[in-house]
């Protein structure tokens, strides 16, 4: 069995909040990035106990999931600092950024072998576009885990940054792309026809929103579906979204989905 112990969890949280402290801004504008991410680690963390609660697993391999969310964006710390951006097409894969962080600081040194891998592992194959098919049962699970409480987070980030006014923005969240008040028709025909859009598609910031309702088509649990649908992010995007015809077309795309599996799920 594949577990970390309550001590060995509380161990790492200590070394985060040691880790994520050395990183401070020269202005406030900057330093929203980095407490963003603080934030998010902490609701991604929050998330991922109530998606493990739900299931009939282990408490130990509860707590290493625990563990993965912790650790799974401390790569985004040194991205910001040394690239001034959350983009990683423009910066560096901040997975891979966090396994070598986890790597260098020891962090993990004390975890069992396997316990480690598969942490790893995970942490690695967080943010891919689509994760292999022959993954062994234990990662797979905790993979999919962390990607679904990584995206119900997201969703509430991506929807506090379009709704604030631009001075209050965290600015690395968007990528900068443009607001040119309409989607794309070709990223809309991959949401279309019930396709995560990929990021190499996007051209405006609407395209970004879409994306980020795209990914309900990889949500993997129950339990996830039905945080999303607690919260309301989908239709909370949704009005976000431009009028276009064919834009509301692939988000009605999207809602049938989502609504065929909440209704599944209950």
């Amino acid at each position: 069995m594949f577990y970390v112990n309550e001590k060995e969890l509380n161990a790492i949280a200590t070394w985060f909040d040691g880790f994520v402290a050395s990183f401070q801004a020269g202005s406030s504008e900057e330093q929203r990035n980095y407490d963003l991410k603080i934030e998010h680690t902490r609701r991604v963390m929050g998330f991922m106990e109530r998606l493990t609660a739900s299931m009939d697993i282990p408490s130990g391999e509860r707590a290493l999931a625990s563990a993965i969310a912790l650790c799974h964006d401390v790569g985004r710390f040194p991205q910001y600092r040394d690239y001034g951006t959350f983009n990683d097409s423009l910066s560096t894969n901040h997975a891979s950024l966090a396994v070598k962080v986890l790597k260098r600081q020891g962090v993990l040194d004390n975890l069992a072998a396997e316990s480690r891998s598969l942490l790893l592992q995970a942490v690695a194959l967080h943010n891919a576009f689509i994760i292999p098919n022959d993954l062994d049962p234990e990662l797979r699970r905790l993979t999919l885990l962390i990607r679904d409480a990584d995206k119900l987070d997201i969703w509430r980030v991506m929807i506090e940054y379009f709704t604030a006014t631009p001075g209050e923005r965290a600015a690395a969240v968007a990528w900068g792309l443009p607001e040119t008040g309409a989607c794309s028709e070709r990223a809309i025909a991959e949401v279309a026809a019930g396709r995560m859009l990929c990021r190499s598609l996007l051209e405006s910031a609407d395209d970004f929103k879409l994306l980020q309702l795209s990914w309900v088509f990889d949500l993997n649990f129950a339990e996830s579906f039905a945080i999303m649908d607690e919260l309301g992010y989908l239709e909370t995007i949704a009005s976000l979204l431009p009028q276009q015809q064919s834009c509301q077309e692939a988000v009605e795309t999207v809602r049938s989905f989502a609504r065929s599996r909440v209704l599944s799920s209950a």
